[in-house]
């Protein structure tokens, strides 16, 4: 993934309670009768976290400081957990970490040559569903089966930042591969000037808020 860094924000700022708002990108074009046409720019959304009043105390400007450095700001990515959305199954709680199973989504369905298979997470309600695939499984949480039945770890690999799950042998024809996972998102800092509003705000009023776009893989 170009322009990634795979390093967290310090415990103390990543475990405060982030708004998470997943943002689409529409293009609504009215007649003059007032009939709309609308037009999705956007394949999936990007979400922005937001926290605000988070920066309370020097420590943490501090440590903002650190990562604004090692970042260059905005132009490279770091992982991210989103606290509403970050598991192959829904949360019961923002931030809880739920029970996974190897069954929880299926990432495709074997040929007997096709290896490599991408992560997922479909959403569905009623009738209608859509996919989202996901660039930064968490490794260590990852349990895999196929057509039911739990493939050890020894039979496969994640690559992380290319969001692919890379069996030794192609699962047979037909065999439904599914997986269960923690996942993280690639975000950045909102813009160049953020470090700056963040200690200004905080000198003025004591508090600040703070703010990540999610950057999509090129």
């Amino acid at each position: 993934m170009d322009g990634f860094i795979d390093l967290y924000l310090p415990e103390n700022i990543r475990s405060y309670p982030f708004i998470s708002s997943p943002r689409t990108s529409t293009t609504i074009a009215v007649s003059g009768g007032g009939a709309e046409q609308a037009n999705r720019n956007w394949i999936q959304p990007l979400h922005r976290f937001s926290a605000p009043e988070i920066v309370r105390c020097h420590e943490t400007i501090e440590d903002l400081r650190e990562h604004w450095w090692i970042t260059d700001g905005p132009h490279r990515s770091f992982p991210f957990r989103d606290p509403l959305d970050f598991a192959s199954v829904r949360l019961t709680k923002a931030n809880k970490v739920p029970a996974l199973s190897p069954v929880d989504q299926v990432l495709g369905v074997g040929d007997g040559a096709e290896a490599t298979f991408l992560f997922s997470k479909t959403y569905t309600r009623g009738a209608f569903s859509k996919t989202r695939f996901l660039t930064l499984p968490v490794v260590e949480t990852v349990v895999v089966a196929l057509d039911g039945v739990a493939s050890p770890s020894t039979d496969w690999e994640v690559d992380r930042e290319g969001g692919t799950l890379t069996f030794d042998t192609p699962p047979g024809l037909a065999v439904v591969v599914t997986a269960g996972f923690l996942f993280d998102v690639p975000t950045r800092f909102e813009a160049d000037d953020s470090f700056e509003q963040i200690v200004k705000a905080y000198e003025t009023t004591g508090a600040a808020g703070l703010s990540f776009w999610e950057k999509r893989p090129c």
